[in-house]
């Protein structure tokens, strides 16, 4: 699975902190199955977890959520002014 599109970054956020995902499962009250699956991006978590997660690792939310525009999928910010003006 080598082009496997990530969505979150739960997974790196938690290694940045040396934390594992026994404890984020732990601390939410959530199986490690269940974490695992959004930290290796088969599942998404639901915003109101992204949440309760970025307050446990005391980060913003939109940390842990990959910008698709970063990554030059979407629109460029002179495209949305040319395209939709």
């Amino acid at each position: 699975m080598a082009n496997k599109k990530e969505v979150n970054r739960v997974k790196a956020v938690l290694k940045e902190q040396g934390r594992s995902q026994s404890w984020l499962a732990e601390k939410l009250g959530y199986t490690f199955a269940t974490v695992n699956g959004w930290c290796n991006n088969r599942n998404q978590p639901y915003l109101v977890d992204i949440v309760r997660m970025a307050e446990l690792l005391e980060v913003a939310p939109a940390d842990l959520i990959v910008d698709g525009a970063k990554k030059g999928k979407g629109l460029t910010e002179s495209q949305a002014f040319t395209e939709f003006s």
